[in-house]
């Protein structure tokens, strides 16, 4: 594969698939003051599509909330040296409770490393993550406990999570830096 292709790798109905295998590894793990913790941008809406499945499929039904974290662009540029986190998007109680913190991509764990620190410092009693898309390159001493995929890409290749409302339809798909550049 040449560095201006990208590859689509899972289609919806796919991603659907993996969504629902997430939620039946959670479900197990839920307790009775759970609750799911979306990264805003695209870790919020899939915090709420496992939201729905446990509720479905398992008959639970954990709170969600939604923390805003910036590091990147939406072109992948390096807006922030350390991922930046706003402390007043989160609306619900963390003193006490255990957390899930959900995201689409763990690459470096910076993002993942902020976010979990920050639950940690306002009361959350135990933290666990789960990401859609997980590759080996962390820089942070972070994993996830919940795994909807893992892909193992060469350096200069991006994994490329499509979420609606940001997308039109659920996919995952790589492409290198050089053609995300050139969009």
């Amino acid at each position: 594969m040449n560095n201006n292709t990208s590859l689509y790798l899972v289609d919806a109905p796919g991603v659907e698939s993996l969504l629902d295998g997430m939620a039946a590894q959670i479900a197990p793990c839920l307790q009775h003051r759970s609750a799911l913790i979306g990264i805003i941008r695209r870790g919020a809406p899939l915090a709420h599509m496992l939201a729905e499945r446990l509720a479905r499929l398992h008959g639970q039904a954990p709170e969600v909330g939604e923390l805003k974290l910036k590091r990147y662009g939406d072109d992948l540029t390096l807006l922030h040296d350390r991922p930046e986190l706003d402390e007043n998007t989160l609306d619900i109680e963390l003193e006490q409770r255990h957390l899930i913190l959900v995201d689409d991509v763990l690459y470096t764990g910076e993002s993942i490393f902020r976010a979990a620190g920050f639950l940690r410092a306002a009361g959350a009693r135990h933290l666990q993550i789960a990401v859609l898309c997980a590759r080996d390159a962390q820089l942070m001493p972070v994993r996830a406990d919940f795994v909807g995929r893992r892909i193992d890409v060469g350096e200069g290749w991006v994994i490329e999570c499509s979420v609606p409302p940001y997308e039109s339809e659920l996919g995952i798909a790589i492409k290198h830096h050089s053609v995300i550049a050139a969009e």
